[in-house]
């Protein structure tokens, strides 16, 4: 940022080592490697540039993603549970041509805990 701002340049968001988004994992796979050993994809630790691991949901996201990103919100998923929301985040996701938002998968998760979702 100190740069950026020094030389009064925007870092593009999907620059090696500094963009904010170097260190945001959507693809199943990907992110449950990250979820298990962040060396799997990350050379060094997004603290060490300032930054913050993300894990963005959407089309693409898998089981692990879905079971983590509702840990931070301090609500624990069953297996049963993931695959099933998972199937309405995909859903939207497409439909939607985006990433979901936080509120969004709060949502989602309401309407399936109230029955309003199969």
């Amino acid at each position: 940022e100190y740069v950026a701002q020094a030389s009064g340049r925007t870092i593009p968001v999907w620059k090696a080592i500094v963009g904010v988004n170097v260190f945001a994992h959507e693809s199943g796979i990907h992110a449950d490697g990250v979820l298990k050993n962040p060396l799997n994809y990350e050379a060094f630790s997004p603290e060490e540039v300032g930054l913050q691991r993300q894990l963005v949901i959407g089309k693409h996201s898998g089981k692990a993603s879905i079971l983590a990103k509702f840990r931070e919100y301090g609500i624990e998923l069953s297996e049963e549970e993931a695959e099933a929301i998972l199937r309405h985040v995909r859903a939207t996701a497409v439909q939607l041509k985006r990433a979901l938002f936080d509120k969004e998968l709060v949502y989602i998760y309401e309407n399936f805990k109230e029955g309003k979702l199969e």
